[in-house]
């Protein structure tokens, strides 16, 4: 096991890959050898549950195929009583024959077989549907004790067991934000009505803090709206031969309006505080020359870029600080041009730093490569991957819940693996930096105590975890961007208020002026929708540890009556009520 990280792309290749998977099997082996869930016999009730799928299909496909041929059975019947009426209205008594017989034939086959054959196979299908219903609650039952197990924390603890340099936090608390915030710099500006924490996961790298965020942020863009108006008129012309007509013109007027309209898009990043290169800053953006290869074209690209670098490098008119390094590849892929302080960037990329990076930058088998931005202001880094982009960095239990327990076995640690692995190569940039392990802040190790109050952050979070629905005016007709505020705290309960910032839709006409062929100018309708705020504001509660106490290893949904069940009891509440996210507790009236 490795305590620091030398080389991250080595490192994760050669040792934490396969550590982590390792760590994975044994948790989940762990958990299922504590449950006494036995697998022969959930393998048992899997293997029937699939002949009854199979057995539901088939017969759903032969009602399916009855049915088409009841419906071609009754065309037949009516085309053939067709034929026998216009047999008899012509005097063809052959048509009237072949009719009748027809219809009669057609009857008989659906009331006699195909009818009673459907009948059968529809019963059949509840028989199936309920016998495979019965085989799934058995399937469930049995995986009870397996699926109350899981907990929020397990992939923050196998972490933690494989790369102990990275610690999560039990949650984020105000303590970590303001260390953020006070020390390192975070701009509180940054909570604002329009932003509303969808996820939070804060943590250290060797007493360094760090936070990951899944932020809800609205913006405003423009809607074009349309409106029509159809005009007519009546002019004289003349034809090839002199004479004179009236004729109708006709014109469709096009008119449009734009308009404001509220937009939403979430933003995943890490942030991360660190004493070093303290007046330093600078940003870098993917670099498309990271993905080329070793050929003349490719070499011919990159030096072209090198070129443009030593001619910034070289400029001695502008303001810039910027001095070209030795290390060609990693200016051109890094291409950190805005740096600010000469000095302090290579003290923070040495040799051995821009040799890591590079080899991230252009790596295309191990990791995600060059799909991150980076921005370095002062103490504070904030680095976007795109790879995070189409990932939940979640650790509800709830999504290891299943039946079959090969299937679970096969999700656990293959979703746990890739949590891993999008959070140890969004953390790759930082970690390419020797001098970052190497910086300790004074308080080396942060100090989580259990009765610390939790952060917006992690309010906000419970608040989007719950879903917006719960908190939204009624008429919103928007995505809401719910924020919180801590308005009451007795003992270790805090009372929140949840405001959710929506719009509601006002239709508006706009008249637009447009030059019709009637020689006329015509006033045409356009409909829009005015987007006017509106909020609400609801309430919930919550403390910081879970009324189970400390030594009771009892998850929270195990067993049908546990402490948390007697917890809600003595507040009035159900589990209907209350909800728990990591060592959050929260209910809502």
């Amino acid at each position: 096991m490795l305590e620091e990280i030398d080389n991250p792309l080595e490192s994760y290749r050669d040792h934490f890959k396969e550590e982590f998977l390792q760590a994975a099997k044994d948790e989940f082996q762990r958990l299922l050898d504590a449950s006494g869930v036995d697998e022969a016999e959930n393998a048992r009730h899997v293997r029937e549950i699939r002949r009854l799928e199979k057995a539901l299909s088939k017969v759903q496909d032969k009602k399916g195929c009855l049915s088409f041929v009841i419906f071609l059975l009754v065309v037949g019947a009516i085309a053939g009583g067709i034929a026998a009426y216009a047999g008899s209205q012509e005097g063809e008594t052959q048509w009237i024959v072949y009719g009748l017989a027809g219809t009669i034939l057609a009857l008989v086959v659906l009331f006699v077989w195909v009818v009673p054959a459907r009948k059968h196979a529809k019963n059949l299908e509840a028989e199936v549907l309920k016998s495979l219903e019965a085989e799934k609650a058995a399937a469930w039952a049995q995986m009870a004790p397996l699926n109350s197990r899981y907990d929020w924390d397990i992939t923050a603890r196998l972490i933690r067991k494989v790369c102990p340099i990275l610690n999560f936090d039990p949650y984020f608390t105000q303590g970590r934000l303001a260390e953020l915030e006070d020390h390192f710099g975070w701009g509180r500006g940054y909570n604002t009505d329009e932003r509303s924490v969808l996820f939070s996961q804060s943590g250290d790298i060797q007493g360094n803090p760090f936070a990951f965020g899944e932020v809800l942020a609205q913006d405003w863009g423009s809607k074009t709206y349309t409106g029509t108006m159809t005009i007519s008129w009546r002019e004289t012309e003349e034809d090839d031969e002199g004479h004179t007509r009236v004729v109708t013109r006709t014109e469709v007027l096009v008119a449009s309006v734009d308009a404001p309209i509220p937009t939403y898009a979430i933003e995943k990043f890490l942030l991360y505080g660190n004493d070093a290169a303290p007046d330093l800053s600078f940003s870098r953006s993917p670099s498309a020359l990271s993905d080329d290869g070793d050929g003349w074209f490719d070499r011919m690209r990159k030096n072209h870029e090198l070129k443009k670098l030593k001619k910034f490098s070289e400029n001695l008119d502008d303001d810039s600080d910027y001095t070209l390094m030795s290390n060609h590849d990693f200016e051109v892929l890094f291409h950190a041009t805005d740096r600010d302080h000469e000095v302090q960037f290579r003290l923070l990329y040495t040799p051995l730093a821009m040799q890591q990076m590079v080899s991230l930058l252009k790596d295309t088998k191990v990791g995600y490569g060059d799909d991150f931005r980076f921005v370095k202001d002062h103490k504070i880094n904030l680095v976007l991957p795109e790879h995070l982009r189409n990932f939940a960095l979640t650790t509800d239990p709830a999504i290891y819940f299943n039946y079959d327990l090969a299937a679970a076995r096969e999700f656990f640690v293959a979703h746990n693996a890739e949590y891993f692995k999008q959070v140890y190569f969004s953390m790759a940039p930082l970690l390419c930096v020797p001098l970052y392990q190497q910086t300790r802040t004074a308080k080396t190790i942060y100090g989580y105590t259990p009765g610390e109050e939790s952060s917006f952050w992690e309010h906000e979070s419970l608040a989007n975890y719950l879903g917006e629905d719960r908190f939204k005016h009624p008429a919103s007709i928007t995505r809401n961007i719910l924020k919180t505020e801590r308005v009451n705290r007795t003992n270790n309960a805090s009372e929140i208020r949840v405001t959710a910032h929506g719009f509601r839709g006002e239709r508006r006409i706009t008249y637009v002026t447009k030059w019709g062929g009637d020689g006329n100018y015509h006033d045409v309708p356009v409909e829009w929708v005015e987007y006017l705020p509106v909020e609400k504001s609801s309430h919930f509660s919550l403390c910081e540890q879970h009324p189970l106490e400390a030594n009771d290893q009892e998850r929270p949904l195990a067993g049908p009556k546990t402490n948390l069940d007697q917890y809600l009891e003595k507040i009035g509440l159900s589990r209907a009520h209350a909800f728990y996210r990591r060592s959050v507790f929260a209910w809502m009236k």
